[in-house]
């Protein structure tokens, strides 16, 4: 699985530091089955420092070294009984290995989209049932693909850079960082290409440096990973359209899975 974020993890940090929307919803999952629970893809831990404070046992795994490098700083601040919640480690959702199941697996913040195979996606879900204990769930989330916004960001002028309207201040300089991106459909694989461009200007308004930040991604269809999840020996047991719980209703929500271990 490709490093989406060694660039550069501590911009990611900054770009995503204000964003809680799924917390409550993944923490709310966790504290249900009361752990242990599995966190794949789990980058500098924003996820899952939340849910080591809330009690639950949760073991995080990344194949990013420098994103895992920064969750370990974080959870070495963390008190001592807290930080006896988590256990870190560097694995690939594909392929990892651990010798225990757990109650709850889950993939926050759209992180099972870098699977860019039909393959990899089966042989991940066929990982997950193997390491979750009977009856165990799997939660996880990603967008619903907009068919009108795939076509118009197919061709050669789609991909255009353009501003986002996104500022942030980086607080390792207190310049300011100004997004830009960039976005590539390519619809006979369903990847998408999208390159995040930051201007860094200094306090007198002038550009004096350039981040980087790119993603590959491979977009899903509602009813094509529902069909996934069957054949992975998953029972669905709700789609929800936002993080309160209100059931997907139209096209362009976020889709919100919840699915359990079915069988052996």
């Amino acid at each position: 699985m490709r490093d989406n974020y060694a660039l550069d993890a501590e911009l990611y940090d900054i770009v995503y530091a204000d964003y809680q929307d799924d917390l409550e919803f993944y923490v709310q999952e966790a504290t249900a089955v009361g752990g242990p629970c599995l966190e794949l893809g789990c980058g500098s831990g924003r996820v899952l420092l939340p849910v080591a404070r809330a009690g639950v046992k949760v073991t995080g795994l990344d194949v990013s070294k420098p994103m895992l490098a920064r969750a370990r700083r974080k959870v070495a601040a963390l008190p001592d009984d807290l930080r006896a919640n988590v256990t870190l480690g560097e694995g690939d959702m594909r392929s990892f290995k651990l010798d225990e199941q757990f109650a709850l697996v889950y993939i926050p913040f759209r992180a099972f989209l870098h699977l860019m195979q039909v393959p990899d996606q089966i042989t991940t879900l066929g990982n997950i049932h193997r390491h979750l204990r009977p009856g165990g769930r799997l939660a996880l989330n990603f967008f619903d693909p907009s068919l009108e916004y795939i076509v118009a960001h197919s061709g050669p002028i789609g991909g255009a850079l353009h501003t986002t309207g996104e500022t942030f201040v980086d607080p390792r300089t207190e310049h300011l960082l100004v997004e830009w991106a960039t976005i590539h459909y390519t619809e006979h694989l369903q990847r998408i290409d999208q390159y995040f461009v930051y201007d860094e200007v200094d306090q007198r308004g002038r550009v004096v440096g350039r981040l980087y930040r790119n993603l590959q991604l491979r977009y899903i269809f509602r009813w094509e990973f529902e069909h996934l999840l069957a054949r992975c020996g998953f029972e669905l047991v709700a789609l929800y359209g936002t993080f309160d719980r209100q059931p997907f209703m139209q096209a362009g929500q976020e889709l919100i899975w919840l699915a359990q271990k079915r069988g052996n």
